[in-house]
């Protein structure tokens, strides 16, 4: 279980950095997307600023203009009625300047031939007074169009300015709003990933809790109860290591045994020598009793009647004898069980050839 939740969360991790990676490019894309609308809204904002000068001076040009032209249309009507007054004039002093002649009336001829002159300056100094005022009107007019390229240019510009600044701030939104579902993604990935490593923490204290209560209902000394490590065997029993070197279960560790029933069967404590000696006493007796009947099978089949070493191990040795035993008058088997890690004493046991036991008792050692 504690692999398959490291695995997950190994892979929640890295479903998290992924996310946290991608979250990362589209942070950067979206700051690429917003510095180039923000370059656009400034080629945008002096394009505007332009087009708003040229405006101003196609405006007033225009004003000008329109002012000169207000100014001047009144007078120039006023010049063309009195100059066609004028020639009417002077082509009717004329018509009787030539009647006079003809009738060689020559007083009247001149008469009418001054006033026909008089209305023809007239006439002229009209004409002449117009056309400079016309003049300034022309000369207006041409100021006027003159600026007026220049406006449309301008406003051109701008609106091809708008336009891409428009492209960019669609950009920059689809930017953002891809950067905010990434986020999204990440914040996810990050609050999974919280919770299983969470999961996995209490997990891991309940383990060292349930750990920590067993060891104290083992006896294990309070100093080790923190730091354990325990399995159980096929029949149940659970074993408990601590205060090895590095690690619970180490060199020189200490270990328990505790049954199902919850009784401690077997306790060595770090550094303390192996043996028989660490089982509790219902144990030992039976181990005891156990290498006895492991010694009685093997001398059974080899028939050995003097004392001999039947069996031998790391933490036992049994020697046994068989013959008749006078005080008892009875054919018997005598054994001899020494605990090589109890100096003290040995384990002494006879039983007769129906297998009842006459005698069993701890003995001192000589």
């Amino acid at each position: 279980m504690s692999r398959q939740r490291d695995a997950e969360l190994d892979r929640l991790k890295s479903a998290r950095e992924s996310a946290r990676q991608r979250q990362q490019a589209a942070w950067q894309a979206q700051q690429a997307a917003w510095e180039h609308r923000s370059s656009a809204r400034a080629v945008m904002n002096r394009a505007y600023e332009s087009k708003q000068v040229a405006y101003a001076d196609q405006q007033a040009a225009w004003e000008a203009y329109t002012s000169v032209k207000r100014a001047n249309s009144p007078r120039i009507d006023s010049l063309n009625a009195q100059q066609e007054r004028a020639y009417q004039n002077m082509k009717s002093a004329f018509e009787s300047a030539s009647l006079a002649h003809d009738m060689h009336d020559g007083a009247s001829a001149r008469m009418y031939a001054d006033q026909g002159h008089a209305y023809k300056a007239e006439s002229q100094t009209c004409v002449a007074e117009r056309r400079q005022l016309v003049a300034e009107i022309r000369v207006a007019r041409e100021r006027f169009d003159a600026v007026k390229p220049a406006f449309q240019a301008a406003k051109s510009e701008f609106a091809c300015a708008r336009q891409a600044f428009l492209s960019a701030k669609t950009e920059h939104e689809r930017a953002q709003a891809e950067f905010k579902r990434a986020k999204v993604e990440f914040d996810s990935c990050a609050k999974a990933f919280k919770a299983r490593l969470d999961e996995l923490k209490s997990a891991s204290r309940k383990r060292r809790e349930d750990k920590k209560s067993l060891a104290a209902r083992a006896g294990v000394p309070l100093q080790y109860q923190d730091n354990v490590w325990i399995s159980t065997d096929s029949n149940g029993n659970t074993n408990i290591y601590f205060g090895g070197v590095g690690k619970p279960n180490g060199p020189g560790h200490g270990h328990y045994v505790m049954d199902r029933s919850g009784t401690v069967t077997y306790r060595r404590d770090p550094f303390d020598p192996h043996g028989a000696q660490n089982f509790t006493e219902n144990r030992r007796e039976s181990a005891t009793l156990r290498m006895a009947r492991m010694a009685m099978n093997q001398w059974a089949k080899t028939q050995v009647t003097r004392r001999s070493v039947q069996y031998e191990d790391s933490d036992f040795k049994v020697a046994v004898r068989s013959g008749y035993d006078r005080r008892r008058d009875s054919i018997v088997t005598d054994v001899l069980i020494f605990d090589k890690y109890n100096k003290r004493e040995h384990y002494h046991l006879i039983i007769d050839e129906n297998g009842n036991e006459l005698f069993s008792e701890w003995r001192p050692n000589r």
